[in-house]
């Protein structure tokens, strides 16, 4: 496992609160499902395996490449690509997705001409009445967990004898951006510790400011839904659009 890959792993691994969300939308839709930001392929294997075919971008090359030997492996219908998103017209794919999942708030990686490029590249490569579905922060429970992160127990793994932990400190919040920072210790066979500090920064968007963006690229709104991510996690809200027929 590449070093990206572990900590995907100790981080979101065992998140499965979205799920449930991912399988009904993929099971209500039909057709390929293309997820943004596949990381190591949590939600990818997981709709595979339940027998949908997927379509996996990730911008990590070595991510996509052990996505791709999970996939061979488990002999799961993924077809995994790295695509950097802020750049979508250099994005070929295989077929047009009817389902479009955007997992963890990976819109929120982009600032708003990234998201804006993407939702109309998206427009154009999905199938008629294609259904669109990204993840954004619900910010009053994220900031209710920033505040209690001191109570909240570390993410923790043992990948071939080494042990990983991720532990939230705070999140910083800003006029256009979150900041979530977290420790990562990695103990090694001989007890020997690396520790060093990750921010993740994402850009702050309402579910009502991604339906209005949605909105002008042609989309059509379609629902919301809520995700309980439990006492160790932010909740989160699914923004539902459509590609009009």
């Amino acid at each position: 496992m590449t070093a990206g890959s572990i900590w995907q792993q100790v981080e979101f691994g065992s998140y499965a609160a979205d799920l449930p969300v991912w399988l009904d939308l993929a099971d209500s839709v039909g057709g390929p499902v293309l997820e943004l930001g596949a990381g190591a392929g949590r939600v990818s294997v997981h709709l595979a395996g339940r027998g949908h075919e997927v379509i996996a971008l990730e911008r990590d090359n070595e991510l996509t490449e052990e996505l791709e030997h999970t996939a061979e492996r488990i002999r799961a219908p993924v077809t995994a690509l790295t695509a950097d998103l802020t750049a979508p017209g250099e994005i070929t794919l295989p077929q047009p997705p009817a389902l479009v999942v955007g997992p963890l708030h990976v819109i929120q990686v982009l600032d708003t001409e990234a998201r804006c490029r993407l939702l109309t590249w998206l427009l154009d490569a999905m199938a008629p009445a294609g259904t669109l579905a990204l993840t954004v922060v619900d910010e009053e429970n994220l900031l209710s967990a920033g505040a209690s992160a001191s109570r909240i127990l570390p993410d923790m793994r043992e990948v071939d004898g080494r042990v990983y932990s991720s532990e939230p400190l705070w999140v910083l919040v800003g006029d256009d951006t979150l900041s979530v920072r977290r420790v990562r210790e990695e103990v090694s066979v001989d007890g020997a510790i690396d520790r060093n500090i990750h921010d993740e920064l994402l850009y702050r968007l309402s579910p009502a400011r991604l339906e209005a963006e949605a909105t002008v690229a042609g989309f059509e709104v379609a629902g919301r839904r809520a995700v309980d991510s439990g006492p160790r996690e932010a909740d989160s809200i699914v923004v539902l659009l459509e590609k009009p027929r």
